[in-house]
């Protein structure tokens, strides 16, 4: 449902204008200059002690907005390339977990110069001092497996205080761009697995349900490239499969978390989970809570070229994000006897927030000149709710590792959100240019999804 009302009347000619200056809004700058260049940024990463780092994330970022172009991981040799870039201006950016981020750049990619070869570089460990450290056992952070590569979230840093998307935006090789879309090895589509099981869902729904999933209620992700024929043709680009905690020891048992955060403002984060097994059953359950409020900022200068003249735009953006997440899971394993297994899971999420977004824009002939400008203020709320169910049966045929798995599953997502954009118009001296346009835009939504599969699994 889409709302306008408008304070006044005016012309339909002021109605044309407006959409006019919109467009004018959203166009980027434009260089007369910009080449079609096959540009091309290679590197070495090594580590501490040089030597060659692989499956090191390099991310290739535009030095305007900082916004991620490509990503790649490193080779076994360390080295990365990112090729067939268009003409403009890059930044490099190279991360692993427990290591400084290194930027390098930016390189103009134009006709003059198109490749760069940046040759080593060379990562420090991102270390604390910290009075005494004791270490029992503990896994790894990341594990590199014959066919994946194993983030272990469970008790780790990263765990505490984030999403599962703020946790994937840390992962090697994986990237995320502003709506939340999920791209690994620079390939987008990947399939996202919640316990080893599609979660068939929207990329919109998808960013919803990993923004509210807490990090306390992950016990490790797993990046999978090259997917077997196990998995379904669909995660072709890759396959990210987040398995959540689940509690395997015997008697009863439970774990209780919380933690806290704060920079220009809070946040805060609890958990609780229980688990009770016997010799034929095992029931289990989590809970946890999320609440984050953050601030983000953008100056922008667009130019917008026609042929008569210049028209620029000085834009300045401040976002203020309060968003609440709960995630629960419960669900109960029956061993009928040594080889048969029967089970029930149960997971859901709530999320809801509010946005408050403030836009001023300065338009010019020339820059540092304002004719008129555009104040924005809009505001929005969002809520999301979704439950999955699923019932699974598992046989083990014979020691050989031949087995059969069956999983129904049904799922129930319904999602609102309430966004207003109010625009304001002035001329140079401030004083009120036409009428302010106030827009609404209502989109409630509502998806179930049923599925039913079987696995018949034979070793060759």
């Amino acid at each position: 449902m889409l709302e306008s009302v408008q304070e006044e009347l005016c012309p339909m000619k002021k109605s044309i204008i407006l959409i006019f200056t919109v467009l004018c809004l959203a166009s980027g700058y434009v260089s007369a200059q910009t080449a079609n260049s096959d540009g091309e940024i290679s590197a070495r990463v090594l580590d501490e002690m040089k030597k060659s780092f692989p499956y090191a994330t390099a991310s290739l970022l535009n030095s305007k907005d900082s916004s991620i172009v490509k990503g790649t991981l490193t080779s076994e040799e360390g080295g990365f390339h990112f090729k067939g870039l268009k003409g403009g201006s890059y930044i490099v950016s190279i991360y692993v977990v427990g290591y400084k981020k290194v930027f390098k750049g930016p390189y103009l990619i134009s006709a003059d110069k198109k490749n760069y070869a940046l040759g080593d570089v060379q990562l420090a460990i991102e270390s604390k001092e910290l009075k005494g450290v004791e270490i029992v056992k503990q896994r790894p952070l990341i594990e590199r497996q014959i066919d994946k590569t194993v983030i272990n979230v469970e008790n780790s840093a990263i765990a505490a205080g984030n999403s599962a998307l703020e946790i994937l935006e840390k992962a090697p090789g994986v990237t995320v761009d502003r709506e939340g879309n999920v791209s690994l090895k620079g390939k987008q589509g990947v399939m996202i697995m919640l316990d080893g099981k599609p979660t068939y869902l929207s990329s919109e729904q998808l960013a919803n349900l990993l923004r509210s999933t807490e990090g306390n209620a992950i016990q490790s992700i797993e990046l999978i490239t090259n997917p077997s024929a196990k998995y379904d043709a669909a995660g072709n680009s890759g396959i990210i499969n987040i398995k959540l905690k689940k509690n395997q020891n015997y008697g009863t048992n439970g774990s209780l978390s919380a933690g806290a955060g704060y920079g220009r403002y809070h946040k805060a984060n609890g958990g609780l989970t229980f688990n009770h097994r016997e010799k034929k059953l095992n029931v289990f359950g989590n809970f946890n809570y999320g609440k984050n409020k953050r601030y983000s900022g953008t100056d922008i200068v667009r130019v917008n070229n026609t042929v008569a003249d210049k028209t620029y735009f000085d834009q300045v953006n401040t976002t203020v994000r309060d968003r609440n997440n709960s995630n629960y899971k419960a669900g109960a394993d029956y061993f009928i006897d040594d080889r048969n297994t029967l089970g029930f899971v149960f997971n859901g999420y709530n999320s809801n927030g509010h946005n408050e977004s403030d836009l001023l824009t300065l338009i010019g002939d020339k820059p540092g000149k304002t004719d008129s400008s555009v104040v924005a203020q809009n505001p929005g709320n969002y809520k999301y709710t979704g439950m999955t169910y699923n019932l699974n049966y598992k046989i083990t045929i014979d020691t050989s590792g031949q087995e059969l798995s069956v999983d129904l599953d049904y799922s129930r997502y319904t999602g609102s959100e309430d966004n207003h954009f109010n625009n304001r118009y002035f001329n140079a001296a401030g004083q009120p240019l036409k009428p302010a346009y106030l827009f609404r835009n209502a989109a409630p939504s509502k998806t179930n999804i049923r599925a039913a599969k079987a696995d018949y699994t034979v070793p060759l």
